[in-house]
């Protein structure tokens, strides 16, 4: 059985100033027993969603994974897309939904369909208060792979941006027939592979960033689509001074024109990335700006705040520790003015970055091991720009949820492994006591080929062994984590120990 964490804040007496910051930047952590992945965050006016997938739910299958935070910032409900699929993951959604529908948001997700390819997938989501559910669920068959990136607003409707078979497409989930039909508007050279990264409206004209293949090597480009719908202009690699590969991150829009972020390969150094003006008119790009120390720094997102710029990136410092995210504000033409460092003790990685509109910064990410051992979603929230110089990868308020949607869930790695055939008994069982690990030969295939580890709830290994009893002496009451691995299958199982 799988037991919820309450939420806490860490406090930590440093100083007034420290203090204040901490109030100015919190972190939530949630996610089940195996691997969560995020990958958009939407705040609203008076809530934030966050989307992704989950195999947590333990049933030999990746699912969509949709988290609500109330106005406070606080868990209020989480839900799985619908089982039919054995690997669906929800990639961005609309937080606005034509007039008369029952839903506040629609998700964009992906699923392999049952014509054996990846389908576009839509879910209009009710916000019910303290949870959600699926009002309307549409699935655009096409025999051809779809791989979506972007949910975007343009022309009156809403938009979904990706990839198909080496080629961009766009499709306005507005259209009936377009939907039913998989009428997608595709772009590309037919010998030429071309690969979306992001998307950005700007009054009435769409940008997308992306990369196209050119004699085996990535470049950075950008296509803009005008009021009309029709293509108005497309640059290709606009840094033609870079060494090797350039890959476009991510492009934003606003108040001072448009902007690229995009990684590059450097000669003598690890991956940096740049940023760079282009005129919204005719995608003339103005001089690149390096947003990279001598560390590996790959970039991830851009957005404006006010007249401001912040970027989100990918770094690894190699001091010894895992990797983090890297938060930078820099100046209207993307000078440097200040950063810091959101991560935990474990490897964090970087997902969305989006500025509200109470200028207020958010963080997804995703962290490696510090709940249940396992991969789990993170989200910040800066309340300004301002808050930047004092980022530290221990002074945000942390809240870590053990989401319950996922009590009683036990880990697979194998489809068919049934997640009733491996057993603790008994469970919750006292620290005086045994547990034994039933089918153990049945699943495992004998002793000789199977170990047991116990971890507490924050990833640190307890104890181990050879067999199938576990010894509870000195565990303490709690909960606990049981990983069990053979040469061929893994799992986690939830122990508790109440006296």
């Amino acid at each position: 059985m799988k037991y919820t964490l309450s939420l806490f804040i860490f406090a930590f007496a440093f100083s007034a100033a420290t203090l204040s910051a901490q109030s100015e930047i919190q972190i939530r952590v949630v996610g089940g027993p195996l691997v969560d992945e995020a990958n958009a965050v939407i705040p609203l006016s008076n809530s934030t969603y966050v989307v992704g997938s989950t195999s947590s739910h333990a049933d030999g299958t990746v699912r969509g994974y949709i988290i609500h935070y109330d106005a406070d910032f606080q868990f209020a409900w989480s839900m799985l897309t619908p089982f039919g699929s054995p690997v669906e993951q929800a990639v961005d959604a609309w937080d606005n939904v034509p007039s008369g529908s029952s839903g506040d948001l629609t998700v964009l997700s992906q699923r392999l369909g049952e014509n054996d390819a990846y389908n576009i997938v839509l879910h209009t989501i009710k916000n019910l208060g303290n949870s959600g559910a699926i009002v309307e669920t549409t699935e655009v068959m096409h025999p051809l792979n779809q791989d979506p990136v972007s949910a975007v607003n343009w022309q009156g409707s809403r938009w979904a941006i990706g990839n198909v078979e080496g080629d961009g497409w766009l499709l306005d989930i507005d259209a009936p027939s377009s939907v039913q039909g998989a009428s997608y508007l595709t772009w590309g050279h037919p010998v030429i592979s071309e690969h979306v990264e992001s998307a950005s409206v700007y009054g009435d004209t769409l940008f997308v960033a992306g990369s196209t293949e050119i004699d085996g090597v990535l470049q950075s480009t950008v296509w803009a689509w005008g009021p009309d719908g029709s293509p108005i202009w497309a640059r290709i690699s606009p840094d033609t001074g870079t060494f090797g590969e350039n890959v476009a991150n991510d492009i934003t829009s606003g108040p001072d024109g448009l902007v690229l972020m995009y990684t590059y390969e450097r000669e003598d150094l690890p991956l940096g990335h740049r940023v760079m003006h282009l005129e919204v008119e005719n995608g003339t790009p103005g001089a690149p700006v390096d947003a990279s120390s001598d560390d590996f720094m790959e970039g991830c997102n851009i957005a404006w705040a006010d007249n401001q710029l912040v970027s989100l990136s990918h770094v690894d410092f190699e001091t010894g520790t895992e990797s983090d995210m890297f938060l930078t504000w820099l100046g209207t033409y993307g000078g440097y003015i200040s950063s810091g460092i959101l991560g935990t003790n474990f490897a964090d990685e970087p997902r969305d970055l989006k500025v509200d509109d109470q200028g207020r910064i958010w963080v997804l990410g995703v962290t490696h091991g510090f709940l249940n051992g396992s991969s789990s979603i993170c989200v910040y929230r800066l309340d300004s720009i301002d808050v930047i110089p004092n980022i530290s990868s221990v002074s945000p308020g942390l809240g870590i949820k053990n989401d319950p949607i996922f009590l009683n869930s036990v880990g697979v790695s194998s489809p068919s492994f049934h997640k009733n055939d491996l057993t603790l008994f008994p469970n919750p069982c006292s620290s005086s006591s045994s547990v034994s690990i039933s089918h153990v030969e049945q699943d495992f295939g004998g002793l000789e080929d199977m170990v047991w580890s116990v971890y507490t709830l924050d990833g640190q290994l307890h104890k181990e062994g050879y067999s199938d009893v576990i010894d509870c002496a000195g565990l303490a009451v709690g909960a606990y984590v049981v990983l069990i691995t053979s040469a061929t299958q893994v799992s986690r199982l939830p122990l508790q120990i109440i006296h």
